[in-house]
């Protein structure tokens, strides 16, 4: 349990701390910066030393938290694809974006649309949900 708390406590933080460092960025569109790219990569590298040390130790809890994280980040990834081809509203998101979706704007710096962007990130928080899913299904079944 208190493994379980620890990583999703560091996971918490790192959401809050890549998100600060990206913020102003992020929430003014402006270019991006070496200083973002740093954070993005940084925020990938870190989340999945969390990923693996929650599989390795077999931590079912860790694996459902991480779990419903990555399937809100494939929800607001989802919604931001529709938002950009539509032009549609969702104002009601803005701060599930800009608490999930600020810490990866360095990729930004490799894509220069909008919806390719958002397309990468949905795709990723799928491959993720999808690994971790087997990882739990394995576990229940040993």
């Amino acid at each position: 349990m208190k493994k379980t708390m620890t990583l999703i406590f560091l996971s918490i933080i790192l959401v809050l701390i890549c998100m600060y460092l990206n913020f102003g960025n992020f929430l003014y569109g402006s270019p991006v910066t070496i200083g973002n790219l740093i954070v993005t990569f940084l925020y990938i590298i870190i989340w999945g030393i969390i990923l693996i040390i929650g599989i390795k130790d077999s931590n079912y809890k860790f694996m459902i938290y991480s779990c419903i994280f990555w399937f809100i980040m494939l929800l607001l990834s989802i919604l931001t694809i529709y938002v950009d081809a539509t032009g549609a509203s969702a104002s009601w998101a803005i701060p599930f974006a800009v608490l999930l979706l600020g810490q990866w704007y360095g990729l930004e710096f490799f894509f220069s649309d909008y919806l390719v962007y958002y397309m990468m990130l949905a795709f990723s928080s799928l491959v993720i949900i999808i690994n971790i899913t087997i990882l739990i299904k394995r576990k229940k079944s040993v």
